[in-house]
């Protein structure tokens, strides 16, 4: 079952990334991490934008995207950065 356009911010873009990467559902995505999802898009040749993730963490919250508190964004920053 492909809800991941249910999630809000995932328009049709973001389905098509996320499938691309094999993540086909929410469960799929709830089960994955952003160390996982910013190597499948690198391996998928999709830059990992940080958008990517600000609209996944505020989408799994039920919320805008425009509405990541700076905290929120340090915090994604940071995971990402350590990834590095």
């Amino acid at each position: 079952m492909n809800d991941l356009n249910e999630i809000k911010n995932f328009g049709p873009y973001m389905v098509k990334i996320m499938n691309l990467i094999g993540i086909h559902s929410k469960k799929d995505l709830m089960e994955s991490d952003y160390k996982a999802i910013k190597m499948r898009l690198i391996q998928a040749g999709v830059v990992p934008h940080l958008n990517i993730f600000y609209s996944i963490e505020m989408g799994l919250q039920g919320k805008s995207w425009n509405e990541i508190t700076s905290c929120e964004k340090n915090e994604i920053k940071k995971i990402l950065e350590d990834l590095t």
